[in-house]
C-alpha cells in the first residue's frame, strides 16, 4: 500500500512516467445504405407531326447538315414543316409557325411565325415577325372565346379549375380565326434590332429595315425604311444599278463563287458580276427538311 502511494506521489510531481492507459476499442462506423443514382432524365417526346422538341441529338443532326442553332436542348420546339438551305443559322430564334430560311442567312433572336426568308439575310436581336392578331369584331378580343384549346398552362388547385380545363368555346357559324399570312423576306435583306413586321408583308431584295421600325406594308427592293410606321428614308443605289442587280440574281451564287470581284464598289463591278453569274452554275446545296431528319 505504501509503495503504491509513493509511486503515485512520484508520478504526480513528475519523477516517474505516467502509467500507460489501455487503448480504447475502436467504435465501428454505422452502416450506411448506398443511395441509388437517379435515373437519367428522359428528353421530352418528339410529337407526331411536330412541332419537334429541339433535343441535343436534333441539334447535332442540324449542325452536321449545315444548320446552326443555339437553342437550349429540351426547352424549345421547331415546327415540323421547317425548311433550311445550308449553311444558315437560327441561333436563339423562337419559331412558332413554319419557317423557311435560305443559304448564308441568319437570325439572332425574337419571334417568328410563318416566315419565308431568302439568301444572305441578316436579322438582328428581338425581331418580331408574324405576331398573330386578336379578333376585333367579336364581343371580346380575348382568345378565350375563339380558340378551342387551353390558353393558359395552369394546374387544377384553384376555383373552377375543372370547368376551365373542360371549357371549349362554341364557334359554330363563326368565321374561322386566321393565324396570319406568310411574311416573305427576299434576298440580301438586313433587319435591325427589335423591328416589327406585320403578317403578309414582303420585304424586297436588298432592303434595310431600321432598328425598332414597325413595318405594316411591303418594302421595295433596296429601300431603307425606318420609323413607326416605317417609311422609306432613301434607296441604297440609283434606279439603274438596282435594276441590274435584281436582273443579275447574284445571290444564286455562293461567296466563294464571287471571288475576284470588288464587292465594295458594286457600280464599278456590275459588269464583272453579271458576267460571273452568266458563266457560273448556281449554288444548289439541297434543302434540309426537318420532318425528314427527325
Amino acid at each position: 500500500m505504501l509503495v503504491r502511494r509513493t509511486k503515485r506521489l512520484l508520478r504526480k510531481i513528475g519523477l516517474l512516467p505516467p502509467l500507460a492507459r489501455p487503448a480504447a476499442a475502436p467504435v465501428p462506423a454505422p452502416e450506411v445504405s448506398p443511395v441509388p443514382a437517379p435515373p437519367p432524365k428522359a428528353p421530352p417526346p418528339v410529337r407526331s407531326g411536330g412541332p419537334y422538341v429541339v433535343t441535343a441529338e436534333l441539334k447535332a443532326k442540324l449542325h452536321a447538315l449545315g444548320v446552326d442553332t443555339l437553342l437550349p436542348p429540351d426547352v424549345r420546339t421547331l415546327p415540323s414543316d421547317s425548311v433550311f438551305e445550308p449553311p444558315c443559322s437560327i441561333k436563339w430564334m423562337d419559331v412558332l409557325g413554319r419557317i423557311s430560311i435560305g443559304s448564308f442567312s441568319y437570325g439572332v433572336s425574337g419571334h417568328f411565325n410563318n416566315v419565308t426568308i431568302g439568301r444572305y439575310v441578316s436579322i438582328g436581336e428581338e425581331v418580331q415577325m408574324g405576331r398573330g392578331d386578336h379578333s376585333i369584331a367579336w364581343l371580346s378580343t380575348s382568345p378565350f372565346f375563339y380558340l378551342r384549346e387551353d390558353i393558359l398552362d395552369v394546374g387544377r388547385d384553384f376555383a373552377e379549375a375543372e370547368a376551365y380545363h373542360a371549357f371549349r368555346p362554341d364557334t359554330t357559324g363563326a368565321a374561322p380565326f386566321v393565324q396570319g399570312r406568310t411574311i416573305v423576306i427576299e434576298n440580301d435583306v438586313w433587319v435591325g434590332h427589335r423591328a416589327y413586321i406585320r403578317p403578309g408583308v414582303r420585304i424586297g431584295t436588298g432592303a434595310i429595315v431600321g432598328a425598332h421600325a414597325v413595318v405594316t406594308r411591303d418594302v421595295p427592293p433596296y429601300a431603307v425604311v425606318v420609323g413607326n410606321p416605317a417609311r422609306i428614308a432613301r434607296y441604297r443605289f440609283d434606279e439603274a444599278l438596282i435594276a441590274r442587280l435584281l436582273a443579275s440574281k447574284w445571290w444564286t451564287l455562293a461567296p466563294w463563287q464571287l471571288e475576284g470581284i470588288d464587292l465594295s464598289r458594286p457600280a464599278e463591278s456590275i459588269d464583272l458580276l453579271e458576267g460571273r453569274v452568266a458563266e457560273t452554275a448556281p449554288y444548289k446545296p439541297g434543302l434540309v427538311r426537318l420532318s425528314k431528319i427527325v
